[in-house]
C-alpha cells in the first residue's frame, strides 16, 4: 500500500472533529483578484494537515470552479477538472441528474446559485474559540476586500443524532492506508483514490485528477502526475467536496407517520421502516421487530443472504439506497452486488444544523412537540474523487429513481423528491410484506434543499500553488 502524505491532506479528509463540536462554514465571493489571493495566502498556513490532530480550532479551505476562474488560472489548468466540477450543481442538466426540480430547484436555494468562489470551513473546542477564531478571519476579509456572502452555523446534537430523532453517521468508509496492517476483509475498507487524489482507486487505477503543464509550475511547487511524466499533479492529496444544505421537515415528518399509524409506537415503526434503522440505530435486519441497544453501533450485515426481499428493512428504506450493500437486483451474484456498491461509496463529513425539535431527540418527545418554526437540517457534506460515479450515480440511480429495487412509485422516503404533479410520481413508500406489500401513499417532501455546490478541496502543496503560480 502507498503511504499516505498526511502533511499535504486537509485533515478534513481523515478526521471528523468530534471532539472540534462548533463549527460555522463561510461562503465567499472575491472582489478584486490581488487582494483575494493575499486573503487565501494568509488563510493557507493556518490549514490543519491530516499528520496533526488539533485541540483547538481546524481550518479547511476549497474552491468552486468559477472561484479558480476568478483566480485566473491558466485555461490548461481549468480544462483538466472534471465537467460536473465545471459546470457546477445549479447547472440545468445537474438539476436533473440530482432531482433538484419542483421546490428543490435552484431558484428557490438560499444559497448556490450565485457567484461562489470558496468555502472556509472552521471548527472550534467551543463556542468561545470559535468566535475569537470567526473574529480575526473577518479582520482579514474586511482588510482585503472579500465578500462573506453566507455564514452557515451548524454543531454536533446529542447521541450522534440528526433532527428526526435517528442515530446517524454509522456506516462510515474505512480507508485502507490508514490501517496499521492489511486487513483480513479488504471488501469492508477501501483504496485512498476513492476519496483522496493520488492514489489507487477501485479499479486499481489513479484517482482522476486535475493537472499543470510543468512550464505552469517553475516553481516546483507540484509533484509529477504518477501516469504521465509530461505534467504536474495539482489534485494530489486532493478531492472534491460535495455540499447540500438540506433543511428537514421535522413536524412534517412526524405528522405523517401519526397519519398512518396507529399510535405513537407504530408511527416509531414506519418511521424506522423508511429510515432502515430503529432510532438508537440497531439495524432492522437484525432486529425487525424491536430495537436492540446492544446492535446501536452495528454495521456488520448484508441483505443478500438474510433479507433479499426486504421482509424485514424494505428495499426502498433510506439505509439501502443510499448503501444497498451485498443486495442489487441489477446484479447476479451478492459479490457482484458488493463490488457494485462499493464503486459508489461516499466519505460524509457533514454536520446538522438549528435547535432541536426536542432537546432529548426522542421520537415520543418530538411527536409531541408544537412547531416552533425554527429551521434545522444537515449540512451534508461529502469528498469523493468521481463526482459523478459516486455522488450523482447514489443520487440519480438510487435516491430518486422511482423503480429501484423492482419498486414503482418510490423514492427515497427520507431525503427523495417526491413528485406528486409530474410526469412520474414518486410518493409512494413499499413496505413488502406477505402475501401483499403494504404502501404508503402521498408522501410530502420531508427535506427540502436550501443550497448546495461541488468544490475542489486541494492538498496543502496545491493551496500553495495556487496562490503563487505566476
Amino acid at each position: 500500500m502507498n503511504k499516505l502524505e498526511k502533511e499535504d491532506i486537509q485533515g478534513l479528509l481523515i478526521r471528523g472533529y468530534g471532539n472540534l463540536p462548533s463549527a460555522k462554514y463561510l461562503l465567499y465571493t472575491g472582489t478584486q483578484r490581488e487582494q483575494t489571493l493575499e486573503f487565501i495566502r494568509q488563510l493557507t498556513p493556518k490549514i490543519t494537515p491530516a499528520s496533526e490532530k488539533p485541540a483547538n480550532e481546524a481550518f479547511h479551505l476549497a474552491f468552486t470552479y468559477e472561484g479558480l476562474a476568478f483566480l485566473e488560472l491558466p485555461a490548461a489548468v481549468l480544462d483538466s477538472f472534471c465537467r460536473e466540477f465545471k459546470e457546477g450543481m445549479a447547472e440545468l442538466h445537474r438539476q436533473f441528474v440530482l432531482g433538484d426540480t419542483g421546490e428543490n430547484a435552484p431558484q428557490h436555494w438560499d444559497w448556490g446559485n450565485e457567484s461562489l468562489h470558496f468555502i472556509l470551513l472552521v471548527y472550534g473546542k467551543d463556542e468561545n474559540q470559535l468566535n475569537e477564531t470567526l473574529a480575526d478571519i473577518r479582520q482579514l476579509s474586511d482588510a482585503t476586500g472579500i465578500t462573506e456572502l453566507h455564514a452557515l452555523p451548524t454543531g454536533l446534537l446529542q447521541g450522534q443524532k440528526e433532527h428526526f430523532g435517528f442515530r446517524d453517521d454509522i456506516s462510515r468508509p474505512i480507508i485502507r492506508e490508514l490501517l496499521p496492517d492489511l486487513p483480513q476483509e479488504p471488501d469492508t475498507t477501501f483504496p485512498a483514490g476513492e476519496f483522496i487524489m493520488g492514489y489507487d482507486n477501485l479499479y486499481n487505477e489513479l484517482a482522476p485528477s486535475p493537472t499543470v503543464p510543468p512550464q505552469m509550475d517553475p516553481k516546483n511547487k507540484l509533484p509529477e502526475h504518477r501516469d504521465n511524466n509530461n505534467l504536474k499533479d495539482l489534485g494530489k492529496n486532493g478531492s472534491y467536496l460535495v455540499f447540500r444544505q438540506m433543511k428537514q421537515n421535522v413536524p412534517t415528518f412526524w405528522e405523517y407517520m401519526k397519519a398512518n399509524s396507529s399510535d405513537p409506537s407504530a408511527a416509531i415503526g414506519l418511521a424506522s421502516k423508511m429510515v432502515g434503522r430503529w432510532p438508537d440505530g440497531s439495524p432492522l435486519t437484525l432486529c425487525p421487530f424491536q430495537p436492540d441497544p446492544s446492535l446501536s453501533d452495528a454495521n456488520d450485515f448484508g441483505y443478500w443472504e438474510d433479507d433479499k426481499a426486504g421482509l424485514k428493512c424494505p428495499i426502498g428504506s433510506h439505509i439501502r439506497r443510499t448503501n444497498p450493500r451485498d443486495h442489487l437486483v441489477t446484479e447476479k451474484s451478492r459479490k457482484d452486488s458488493q463490488e457494485m456498491a462499493a464503486k459508489h461509496r461516499m466519505l460524509r463529513k457533514g454536520r446538522p444544523y438549528g435547535p432541536p425539535l426536542s432537546p432529548e431527540l426522542d421520537p415520543e418527545m418530538i411527536m409531541q412537540s408544537p412547531d416552533d418554526g425554527q429551521e434545522r437540517g444537515l449540512h451534508f457534506i461529502c469528498l469523493v474523487t468521481d463526482i459523478r460515479r459516486q455522488f450523482e450515480f447514489v443520487q440519480n440511480n438510487w435516491v430518486n429513481f422511482h423503480k429501484f429495487g423492482g419498486l414503482e412509485n418510490d423514492a427515497d422516503p427520507v431525503i427523495g423528491n417526491h413528485y406528486q404533479n409530474e410526469r412520474r410520481k414518486t410518493d409512494s413508500f413499499s413496505i413488502p410484506e406477505y402475501p401483499v406489500r403494504k404502501v404508503h401513499p402521498n408522501l410530502p417532501n420531508f427535506t427540502h434543499i436550501k443550497g448546495g455546490a461541488y468544490f475542489f478541496f486541494p492538498g496543502i502543496r496545491a493551496l500553495q500553488y495556487l496562490t503563487d503560480y505566476e
